[in-house]
């Protein structure tokens, strides 16, 4: 497996990859609805990106939760 393919089944990675999607989601829905792309509502994309993928981050911190890093079952 080649090095982007480990980082992003990394927690981070995993992250990113939400991030992207709805912040996607997002740009696609406001083109539907205008008809173009406004970028005036970059921050409500950023927003929620970073909404969406905030579980996943503090999974990762929270060293009770075995599903990262040290003590997981990979």
């Amino acid at each position: 497996m080649n090095v982007i393919g480990l980082f992003f089944n990394t927690p981070l990675g995993s992250a990113i990859k939400v991030f992207t999607a709805v912040a996607l989601t997002l740009l696609v829905t406001d083109w539907m609805g205008h008809g173009f792309i406004d970028f005036e509502s970059w921050e409500t994309w950023v927003i929620a990106g970073f909404a969406s993928a905030l579980p996943i981050i503090v999974n990762w911190l929270n060293p009770a939760d075995f599903r990262y890093g040290k003590g997981s079952h990979e």
